[in-house]
C-alpha cells in the first residue's frame, strides 16, 4: 500500500512542479531557465512548450545514460509525458487567459510559482520512481563532482537561461532569479520532504 502512496506523492509532486512552472512563466517577469529554451523553441516553430520539454528530455535521457555508461532510463519516459502534458494543460487551458499587469500580483504569482516548482521537484524526487532526466542529471553531477544540488542547479540553469535568451526568449529579472534561487529552494525542501524519503526506506527494509 505504501507503494501506492509512494506514487500518488510521486505525481503530485509532478503535477505541483509544472503548476509553478507555469505561474512562473505567465508572471510576466521571465521565463524560468530551462523553460527559456523551450519557450524559445516554441516561439519559433507551431509546437506547444511542453512538447519541446518532452523532446529535449528525450534527448536528455540519452546524454544520462552516456554520462553514467548504462542503458537509457525508459522508465523516465513517464514523468517526461507527465511533466510536458500538465505544464501545457496550465500554461494553454487553466492559466492560458490569465494576466497580471499590476507589480504585485506579477510578484505574487512568480514566488508562488518558485514555491510549488521547489517543493513539487523535492517532494517527487524523494520517491523510489524514475526522475525527469534533468533532475536524474543535476543527481547525477551532483554525484560525479561532490557539488551540492543547490550549486549543479545554478550552473545547468545559468546555461539554459543564456540559450534561452539566444532564442529570443523572455527572459528577464525573474529568470536570473529562479537561476540563482531555485537549487537553494530545492534543497531546502528535500530536507524538509524527509519524511516521504524515510516511507520509502522503510518500505524496503520490510520488504
Amino acid at each position: 500500500m505504501k507503494y501506492l502512496y509512494l506514487f500518488i506523492i510521486y505525481t503530485v509532486g509532478l503535477v505541483v512542479s509544472s503548476l509553478g512552472l507555469a505561474l512562473i512563466i505567465r508572471s510576466g517577469l521571465g521565463v524560468g531557465p530551462g523553460d527559456s529554451v523551450a519557450v524559445g523553441i516554441s516561439m519559433h516553430s507551431p509546437i506547444t512548450v511542453g512538447t519541446v520539454m518532452i523532446i529535449a528530455f528525450i534527448i536528455l535521457l540519452l546524454v544520462n545514460a552516456k554520462l553514467e555508461h548504462k542503458r537509457p532510463q525508459y522508465e523516465s519516459l513517464l514523468p517526461i509525458i507527465i511533466r510536458g502534458r500538465t505544464l501545457d494543460f496550465f500554461l494553454y487551458g487553466m492559466l492560458n487567459d490569465a494576466s497580471y499587469s499590476a507589480w504585485y500580483s506579477q510578484w505574487g504569482v512568480f514566488t508562488l510559482g518558485l514555491l510549488a516548482t521547489a517543493a513539487g521537484i523535492a517532494v517527487y524526487l524523494r520517491t523510489p520512481f524514475p526522475r525527469i532526466p534533468l533532475d536524474h542529471f543535476m543527481m547525477v553531477m551532483n554525484q560525479r563532482t561532490q557539488k551540492s544540488k543547490s550549486t549543479i542547479r545554478i550552473f545547468t540553469e545559468s546555461g539554459m537561461a543564456l540559450i534561452g535568451f539566444l532564442l529570443g526568449a523572455p527572459v528577464g529579472i525573474g529568470t536570473l532569479i529562479v537561476a540563482l534561487v531555485l537549487g537553494p529552494f530545492i534543497q531546502w525542501s528535500y530536507q524538509l520532504s524527509r519524511p516521504v524519503g524515510e516511507m520509502w526506506s522503510e518500505s524496503t527494509s520490510r520488504s
